[in-house]
């Protein structure tokens, strides 16, 4: 699911077995190998929460505000 705190620049410790990155403004998001989604960094616009469960993503992108 992620952490989606504020201001966080190291990714997660779950962020393993990742198969692609997204970078937005102050956030990312990562895909790992079983299809689950990671975010991280700036939450001011929800833009590092993931909802719960994404379990199955086969591409992820991140903008500005917005992921």
């Amino acid at each position: 699911m992620g952490n989606a705190t504020f201001g966080q620049n190291e990714p997660p410790p779950d962020a393993t077995n990742i198969v692609a990155l997204s970078e937005g403004a102050g956030h990312s998001l990562a895909l790992r190998s079983d299809g689950r989604v990671i975010g991280w960094g700036n939450n001011l616009d929800g833009e590092s929460t993931i909802p719960s469960p994404v379990t199955n993503a086969v591409k992820i992108a991140a903008g500005s505000h917005h992921s």
